[in-house]
């Protein structure tokens, strides 16, 4: 199970999120109320029409008492200044009580506010003067935002959202509704209704970009290759500009074995990225450990020329350690030097560089030469750390941890700090002790190595899940794998669609044989939300392996040896096929080649044993 990076080509972030979707929703409804302004009074708003997408839909006029509040709300919106919107529209309710949309936006609120009474009391109150797209969304919200409150939880109310908005025919709400289904469904692990709800959504607005997209994303764990491929296909053509949709499209075609059309995607998309660095960076690596390191440093040398500022010759310098140039990340050190990066950042890269080249002493004097004044303080020792932990220097790891506890602490320095103190008693051989760094950190109560936190806040939530997830690698490591999978199903509990814990309970549960259609269906989720993760679709691949499905396992394991063509964990897994096929020649060669790639203790100790028990068979003469 690969429990590093899970997507191997980056998305970049989308230009709208889900929130300012809804709340753009939200305004456009709110809007259409307001056209009749000018014939509608503010003690009495009369019935109007409006002609919306051919249709003559009737609506009711609100008053521009009321519209001045709700504007300014909406400015706050922006500046996420969320107790003086709800203020706002609390203002304006008064003059237009029936306003059943403000109603539903103030609810909206009130949830990221944490109001519960409140929010629940407006969704009532929308609801009941009129059935809305805004009411319904909202009524999901809260029971998104409250999953322990007894209720039907979002789907119920997300289904009425969605049938509302068909029966409209608002294109925008029938999109921003079923995709909010479509999530939901995934995140109750029912991926068969959730690729129907976004068919609808493409057969009722078949010019939905995220749509499409989407489509294509639940269609691959699925198996339906053929409506992955054309659902983004049609995004791509219709949106040349859509880097995100020629992304997938490039990762569907690495996985269907079309390198030279997944060639083309990239390159698209890296020459239309506003970040083409980072998405370049990534794909240079696939070149490169699929064998293709000329095309690599071709890519490099194209971007790398002309670079406006030092944060952009930062993220060559990454691109040409990739594509194995680490004497031209040096350079570029240098070159960011001459424009304004800190001595700090400069002596990151430079020891980046020569981490490398496995110059591992340089990389560390390197990392050591960071004043404790400079803000990389922290993070240098903790690079300096890394590289002692991995070639033995434990006692010296630890105390560069300690020299990085005495820089100022905050939530997220702590957890690195809890996390990198475990993973050298794990090194050392004392899991128990290893385990315990995460158990304190989870407590609130700091070890020595995090005294330098300057404050008793609770740990965001994003931090919590991290201390989680590396605390049940820790006990699935020393056996505890019933702890391990306890510990993340909570988690799931409280974030359904959190992709590494879905990887990480679906994955441990198939490998032990435990409750395989669960096991599967968390890994499809996991897939879908993370398409291209070749991690993620080995570890489908292998739940698919260990339930006896010789057919599908071929499909996804094949899939995710072409996506990381140089993961020795993956490779064993294809191998366990070629074995149970009794293709043991291929087996052998694939066991092989995954010991040359620098497996895991624990992966290279299987690898021997399989490779011994084919050699065994073979001389054996069976």
């Amino acid at each position: 199970m690969n429990m590093g990076t899970l997507r191997g080509f980056p998305n970049p972030p989308a230009k709208s999120s889900r929130r300012q979707s809804r709340r753009a929703l939200t305004r456009s409804r709110f809007f259409l109320l307001l056209s009749g302004v000018a014939i509608g009074c503010a003690t009495a708003p009369v019935p109007i029409t409006k002609i919306v997408n051919g249709r003559v839909v009737q609506t009711r006029a609100v008053s521009p008492e009321a519209y001045e509040h709700v504007a300014r709300a909406h400015l706050y919106e922006d500046e996420e200044r969320w107790q003086e919107a709800a203020d706002e529209l609390q203002r304006a309710l008064p003059f237009d009580p029936d306003a059943a949309e403000v109603r539903a936006e103030l609810a909206e609120l009130f949830i990221r506010l944490g109001r519960t009474e409140d929010a629940a009391d407006q969704i009532a109150r929308s609801l009941a003067t009129a059935p809305t797209v805004p009411g319904y969304l909202a009524q999901a919200h809260f029971a998104q935002a409250h999953p322990g409150v007894p209720g039907a939880g979002p789907i119920p109310a997300l289904e009425q959202a969605a049938r509302l908005a068909l029966a409209d025919e608002d294109v925008e709400a029938i999109e921003t509704t079923h995709l909010e289904l479509t999530e939901a469904e995934v995140g109750g692990l029912d991926l068969s209704a959730a690729i129907e709800t976004v068919r609808r959504l493409v057969r009722s607005a078949p010019d939905t970009q995220r749509g499409r997209v989407q489509l294509a994303a639940l269609s691959w764990p699925l198996g339906g290759l053929d409506e992955a491929i054309a659902a983004v296909t049609s995004a791509v053509a219709d949106e040349p500009a859509d880097v995100e949709a020629r992304i997938l499209l490039g990762e569907l075609q690495i996985a269907t074995n079309q390198p030279a059309a997944a060639k083309a995607s990239f390159k698209d998309a890296i020459d239309r990225a506003d970040a083409p660095l980072e998405i370049a960076d990534a794909f240079a690596g696939w070149l490169v450990l699929s064998g293709d390191l000329t095309a690599a440093q071709e890519l490099a040398d194209g971007l790398t020329a002309d670079l406006p500022d030092a944060e952009a010759v930062e993220l060559a310098a990454t691109l040409e350690r990739t594509v194995k140039r680490p004497a031209r990340a040096l350079a570029l050190a240098e070159r960011a030097r001459k424009l304004g990066a800190s001595a700090g950042r400069v002596a990151l890269m430079i020891g980046a560089a020569l981490a490398s080249q496995e110059d591992w002493s340089g990389a560390t004097k390197a990392y050591l030469g960071v004043a404790k004044t400079e803000a990389e303080f922290f993070e240098s020792r903790l690079r300096a750390a890394e590289v002692e932990r991995e070639h033995g220097k434990l006692d010296q790891a630890g105390r560069r941890l300690a020299e990085a506890a005495s820089a100022q602490i905050d939530g997220a320095r702590s957890v690195d700090l809890a996390i990198a103190r475990s993973q050298i008693d794990e090194k050392r051989g004392d899991a128990a002790l290893a385990a315990r760094h995460l158990d304190e950190a989870l407590a609130g109560k700091p070890d020595e190595a995090m005294a330098g936190r300057p404050d008793d806040k609770p740990l965001d939530q994003r931090l919590v899940d991290r201390l989680i997830l590396a605390h049940a690698a820790v006990d699935e490591r020393r056996g505890d794998w019933q702890r391990a999978v306890a510990q993340v199903d909570a988690l799931l509990a409280r974030e359904p669609r959190n992709v590494e814990a879905l990887n990480f309970a679906g994955f441990i549960a198939a490998d032990r044989g435990q409750d395989l259609p669960r096991a599967i269906k968390r890994l499809q989720a996991a897939v879908a939300l993370s398409p291209g993760a070749g991690g993620v679709v080995d570890s489908l691949g292998w739940a698919y392996f260990r339930s006896g499905d010789l057919a599908r396992a071929d499909t996804f394991l094949e899939e995710a040896g072409r996506l990381e063509p140089a993961d020795p964990e993956i490779l064993s897994h294809l191998g366990d096929l070629y074995a149970k096929r009794q293709e043991r020649d291929r087996a052998l060669a694939t066991y092989r080649l995954a010991l040359t790639l620098s497996p895991s203790d624990r992966i290279a100790r299987e690898l021997g044993e399989r490779i011994h028990t084919l050699d065994a068979k073979s001389a054996a003469g069976r």
